[in-house]
């Protein structure tokens, strides 16, 4: 059987989040630090060497818990 606890409910969950920065940009004069393709580097980066010490580590006889599933 599953249960739901209700203090972990959101009643108002949404199916897609949209950001729009514009109005930063505007009256806060933002400027993103990243575009997409720095972000999505940035991203396969830090996967990638967190991917690389997990083997090492499996490598060297440690247990490694699999967080991703």
């Amino acid at each position: 059987m599953i249960a739901v606890d209700k203090a972990y409910h959101r009643p108002t969950e949404v199916d897609l989040l949209i950001g729009d920065a514009t109005k930063a940009k505007e009256k806060l004069g933002w400027v993103p630090e990243y575009d997409l393709d720095a972000l999505v580097e940035d991203m396969m980066s830090s996967d990638i060497k967190l991917m690389k010490k997990q083997q090492f580590l499996k490598e060297n006889g440690y247990d490694i818990k699999n967080y991703f599933e």
